[in-house]
């Protein structure tokens, strides 16, 4: 009688928690629904816009900051590539801080900060301070791209995780796209300090946006962290995640092919690629500024194409090793072609995007398998990887250009070609990488409503 009682409590448990789960995932499955995720979505989404336009403006006021702070090519690229410097190391607290406090506390102090930094650039004709005011750009941005993913995560329903990396790439491109021609365009008009004085003004108003009109992480997705195994009392401790991240062969190769794949957009569309194009190609700034804004449309057609089309194939692999091989042979294609008419480095410029685009689908692979608890640390690391790799790689690019150009004069097209080439060898390294990655599935999620 004893055992037939214990036996009945242990089903009537069992039955409870399973109808506190289905409960759980019905109330994620309301909150998902309608047009209030998708404008969350968008006002998060505001601040990488803005971010991104910080981060690639210097590369279209690099004549003019060179010449007030009279700095060569590898000076100047040191001096930018303190962003990734800050922005790197970053990656693995703001997860952390993302994981444990949700988005809203995370991001609006980190508008702030990038707000600041363009305050820097704005008011200084010193490359040091140049240096320090990229250093608070960075730190702030370390978080804009990994609170989006977070967010939408949360609140948008796992069919449509696959095309979240895109459509936020695709916000980061509107603000690359109005740092490239049209920023040239008010530098003309009104020199290169009020228009980094504005954005200054803009990243004052979108942090005090992202305070007042984000909320908190809801109690549904809290219950469901715990579902996966997490303890608010006794959380794993940040260094015992890491360490276990460390150990994870998969996403060591996941990391490192992203970060191949990523620097068209990290070293050529953020820095290099109008002095490229304008000494490789002949081409004017402004149509160099042009074609690389190109690489930044495409990039975003791409990962929400790729995005989309891995959800409905249930397959992120052969999309993300297709990429990866396509977009090297074209890098290769635009180192051989010096003489080629406007439309026809268009293109290139363009395919080089698209192609690159499936680069995205390395975050969605990690947070298929990732649990909610640490969904953001593990992101974070390959976020990290990704922007480690430009730290290095930027002022390497420039100092190659350089080697037999005496300080103030022009790299020759074959000069320039020299830094190019680094890219493309690291990009067919990354193509081999990408054979190595374990493939993974849209996430399943047991959507029950309870009434």
């Amino acid at each position: 009688m004893t055992s037939n009682s214990g036996e009945s409590r242990s089903i009537q448990s069992q039955s409870s928690a399973q109808q506190r789960i289905s409960n759980l995932h019905g109330q994620a499955q309301r909150a998902r629904r309608g047009w209030r995720p998708w404008m969350l979505f968008l006002v998060c989404s505001l601040f990488y816009f803005y971010e991104f336009f910080a981060r690639v403006a210097p590369g279209v006021l690099q004549p003019e900051l060179m010449r007030v702070t009279g700095s060569s090519q590898g000076e100047f690229g040191l001096a930018m590539g303190m962003y990734f410097l800050a922005y790197a190391p970053s990656q693995l607290l703001v997860g952390r801080l993302l994981d444990r406090f949700g988005v809203r506390a995370v991001v609006a102090p980190a508008a702030l900060v990038v707000a600041l930094g363009c305050l820097l650039f704005a008011s200084t004709n010193n490359v040091v301070v140049l240096g320090l005011g990229r250093l608070m750009q960075g730190l702030g941005s370390s978080v804009a791209y990994l609170g989006v993913i977070y967010l939408a995560m949360i609140w948008l329903p796992p069919k449509r995780h696959g095309m979240v990396p895109g459509l936020t790439v695709a916000m980061g491109t509107l603000g690359a796209s109005f740092a490239q021609y049209p920023l040239l365009i008010l530098t003309k008009s009104w020199g290169w300090r009020v228009p980094l004085l504005v954005c200054t003004g803009a990243g004052l108003v979108i942090a005090l946006m992202l305070w007042k009109l984000l909320p908190k992480r809801p109690n549904w997705f809290v219950e469901l962290m715990r579902e996966d195994g997490f303890d608010p009392k006794s959380p794993q401790p940040l260094a015992s995640l890491i360490k276990e991240i460390m150990r994870d062969r998969n996403i060591w190769c996941l990391s490192l092919a992203a970060a191949g794949l990523y620097l068209p957009i990290s070293v050529i569309g953020d820095l290099w690629g109008v002095t490229f194009l304008h000494i490789h190609s002949g081409l004017s700034t402004g149509l160099s500024s042009l074609l690389t804004t190109l690489i930044f449309i495409g990039f975003a057609a791409g990962g929400i194409a790729t995005g989309h089309l891995s959800d409905r194939l249930k397959r992120r692999k052969i999309l993300f090793v297709t990429g990866a091989i396509l977009s090297s042979v074209i890098a290769v294609a635009i180192a051989l072609t010096n003489s080629a008419p406007l439309w026809w480095n268009a293109m290139l410029m363009i395919a080089l995007g698209l192609t690159t685009g499936s680069q995205l689908l390395a975050f969605v692979m990690t947070a298929d398998v990732a649990k909610r608890h640490n969904r953001a640390v593990k992101l974070a690391f390959v976020n990290f990887v990704v922007m480690v790799l430009p730290v290095f790689i930027q002022p390497a690019v420039g100092f190659l250009a350089q080697i037999g150009v005496a300080k103030g004069l022009v790299p020759s097209p074959g000069q320039e070609l020299q830094g190019y080439g680094l890219v493309v060898v690291l990009m067919f390294i990354s193509t081999g990488l990408s054979l190595c990655v374990k493939d993974t599935k849209p996430r399943k999620e047991k959507f029950v409503i309870a009434h």
